[in-house]
């Protein structure tokens, strides 16, 4: 049996909710984006960071606390806005009817005056807000006036847009929380559990601290990249364990085979 498939696929680029790793970079901004959900009656929250550190990663983990009566998460862009509405209406209002010709004043109307009035209104989580346009933006600022949804916006952290930086969306802020990018330590433990809860000791007995500063340096702490970087390297090792074993004897992945998934990663120079 090669232990490598197995190791392969748990690199494998998907979501797994059962899967989910706390990192020290995360534990903190989710605690936060618990207890704000939880406890504090706010407009908007900013959830942002760079492309790849895992934002998407941890909002899908907020349904594990988050009773889902109260949260929405809309993790792809939306194609209409009144098909956002729609699907917010069919979510939080089942019981009314609803037609393909309502028009966006009938939906924020139908909202106003059927969802309760509270403080801690159902928040609604929207990822890559970056990739919205200015009608989309009017929208959930609008509804974030009505005070019967709150907002986590989530986006990345690029200098060059800042999407959210016009003045009726930054009166109306009450937090901007960032998630910073994995540093060697966090690295390793991301490696180490995922490996860990496969049961596949065996696979992380063979890499070293080389190995993880290896992996840190090419991957600059990008989750994205280094969650590929460690399926290559895997499927590097299964196919040469199945073809010249021997080369595992020293109970050690050899260097060169992390060297070939990070030249596969585009991170290495071939030469």
């Amino acid at each position: 049996m090669n232990p490598f498939s197995d190791a392969k696929n748990v690199f494998l680029e998907k979501v797994d909710n059962m899967d989910y790793i706390d990192l020290d970079i995360n534990i903190t901004a989710r605690s936060k984006l618990e207890q704000l959900i939880k406890k504090v009656p706010f407009q908007i929250v900013i959830l942002t960071g760079k492309p790849g550190v895992g934002k998407s990663y941890l909002i899908q983990q907020l349904a594990r606390s988050i009773p889902p009566e109260t949260l929405h998460i809309q993790l792809f862009p939306f194609l209409s806005l009144n098909g956002f509405l729609a699907q917010l209406h069919l979510k939080f209002l089942p019981h009314l009817p609803i037609n393909k010709n309502m028009t966006r004043d009938e939906f924020f109307k139908s909202f106003s005056t059927n969802l309760p009035k509270n403080d801690l209104s159902p928040t609604i989580i929207i990822d890559e807000v970056q990739l919205y346009g200015d009608k989309e933006l009017e929208v959930i600022r609008m509804l974030s006036d009505c005070r019967v949804f709150r907002f986590i916006l989530v986006t990345h952290a690029l200098k060059h847009k800042e999407v959210l930086n016009e003045s009726y969306f930054t009166s109306r802020i009450w937090d901007k929380i960032i998630i910073d990018q994995l540093d060697v330590k966090n690295v390793r433990l991301f490696v180490t559990q995922k490996l860990t809860k496969a049961r596949l000791e065996s696979v992380l007995n063979l890499l070293n601290d080389s190995h993880y500063k290896f992996m840190y340096k090419q991957t600059s702490g990008n989750l994205r990249l280094l969650t590929r970087m460690c399926f290559l390297l895997f499927d590097i090792c299964e196919y040469y364990y199945s073809v010249e074993p021997t080369t595992f004897h020293k109970n050690i992945i050899p260097k060169k085979y992390i060297e070939m998934a990070a030249i596969e990663l585009g991170g290495l120079d071939a030469r």
